[in-house]
């Protein structure tokens, strides 16, 4: 609840703070930054060797383990880093995107801070500390925007984001750093060949999955670039941005609190807690993905300018994506809590290939084509990663796909009345887009409890009553 609740606030503050900022900034200017980030992001997940889900995976890691990861971490991010804007230049010019080359430096600062603040937020999430990490995350978000607004407003243009992204990693590290004990991650100890190979073991196929993931959620950027320039790079990315709400906001924070509790649980209850998680987070998610997806022509028209309204079709596709990819982290969560890094490995390359395969095949023919192939590549992740997990613990996948397929039908009513809605509207002549928002968003809110609580009636009330139960006082 603590994480979700401060996830969905910070994303919020940092969705209005994008959408004021698109009103300052064109689309090829927002395309370049894009681009310079996925680069700087590129670059940090190469020198990222799994080693912080150590710390979160193993209870008994003590404060040496802590010390090898931070200098580990830090030292060969710091190094990534640096190649990088050495070759800025040429980068640019391969990418057909010579202007990004002067948005790498503050973002490499950026993320040089980021890097600095993970061991002390990992700790926080190994000790269950969801509080202290959502309140983190949340300060960082109103930073950004705040900043990036401000600076926007006043003729600073792209190089407003990358300074709002500074602030951001300013105000999160000192949170994270401040409420962690500094011996628990900053300790000196000597390093040990003997640890280094411990680390490195778990961390390797941790790192390749990571690595896997990563270029699955962002060279799909740079190719959309290659193949139709900065521009439509730009509106790629604001609606892939958009789309992937639910999915990072509500799915993903949930893995993260996933993983410390099936580090923690006793093996043999694992399974029947996955299906029962996979169900819930189905309950939560589809509805949000689905509505999100219906209503993204109204939300288009009320919230951008007529320059950024090409985004409304690829928000619509790609909404897609929300519906399956959730699915998998959580999965990924019980594998890493059940030390199987290299099955997360095998799936995170197979989800990687699909999408590359897709994109540069059918997913050419425009960025529409890209959308969907992107969708193509999470739905065949999730279906592998459920298949598995039924090899390796005997999953009733029927049953959960039984109960996926029972959520997303709950979720036709909602699609119905939302249509309904901006029917009636577009009847009657009212065409004021910020009232159909509310009145869109109105409908499908009230029209999906009664459906999912008659369609999956059981995991339903358990997810109520559960919610009651979190948010009740206790005695």
């Amino acid at each position: 609840m603590w994480t979700v609740a401060a996830g969905m606030g910070a994303r919020l503050v940092g969705l209005v703070g994008t959408l004021l900022v698109t009103r300052f900034v064109s689309p090829d200017a927002y395309g370049e930054v894009t681009i310079a980030a996925v680069l700087v992001m590129t670059a940090n997940q190469l020198s990222t060797i799994g080693l912080g889900q150590y710390l979160v995976s193993r209870r008994d890691a003590g404060r040496a383990a802590a010390f090898h990861v931070t200098a580990f971490h830090v030292a060969l991010g710091a190094i990534a880093l640096a190649i990088l804007l050495v070759a800025r230049r040429r980068l640019g010019l391969a990418l057909d995107v010579p202007g990004m080359g002067r948005f790498l430096p503050g973002l490499a600062l950026s993320t040089l801070l980021d890097r600095i603040a993970f061991v002390p937020e990992r700790i926080l999430v190994r000790d269950l500390r969801f509080g202290v990490v959502g309140a983190g995350r949340s300060a960082g978000e109103i930073a950004f925007s705040g900043v990036c607004v401000g600076l926007a407003a006043t003729g600073w243009g792209a190089a407003a984001i990358v300074v709002g992204n500074v602030a951001r990693s300013v105000v999160r590290a000192t949170i994270f750093i401040v409420a962690v004990d500094r011996r628990d991650w900053l300790e000196p100890c000597r390093l040990t060949i003997q640890k280094t190979r411990e680390l490195l073991a778990f961390g390797i196929p941790i790192a390749l999955g990571s690595l896997c993931a990563f270029a699955s959620r962002r060279w799909d950027n740079l190719l959309v670039s290659r193949f139709f320039g900065p521009g439509p790079a730009g509106m790629y990315n604001l609606a892939y941005n958009l789309a992937d709400v639910p999915a990072i906001q509500v799915g993903e924070q949930i893995g993260d609190v996933l993983l410390p509790s099936f580090a923690r649980m006793e093996p043999t209850r694992r399974p029947a807690a996955l299906v029962k998680s996979v169900t819930l987070l189905a309950l939560v998610v589809f509805p949000l993905a689905v509505g999100l997806g219906a209503v993204a022509p109204t939300v288009v028209a009320a919230l951008f300018n007529p320059r950024w309204r090409p985004i409304g079709p690829m928000l619509v596709m790609l909404s897609a994506l929300s519906v399956s990819r959730p699915i998998g982290w959580t999965i990924a969560s019980y594998l890493q809590a059940r030390q199987r890094p290299r099955s997360i490995l095998a799936l995170e390359a197979l989800k990687l290939v699909v999408m590359l395969v897709a994109i540069v095949t059918f997913g050419t023919r425009s960025p529409l084509w890209t959308c969907a192939a992107v969708g193509t590549a999470f739905a065949a992740h999730a279906l592998a990663s459920l298949w598995l997990v039924q090899r390796l613990d005997g999953l009733p996948l029927g049953s959960v796909l039984g109960n996926l397929g029972r959520v997303l039908l709950a979720c036709a009513p909602m699609v119905v009345a939302v249509l309904g809605v901006r029917l009636a509207l577009g009847t009657v002549g009212i065409a004021h887009p910020a009232l159909g928002l509310f009145l869109e968003t109105l409908a499908g809110v009230v029209a999906y409890p009664p459906a999912a609580l008659l369609m999956v009636r059981g995991p339903s009330r358990d997810l109520l009553v559960r919610a009651l139960d979190a948010v009740r006082p206790t005695k």
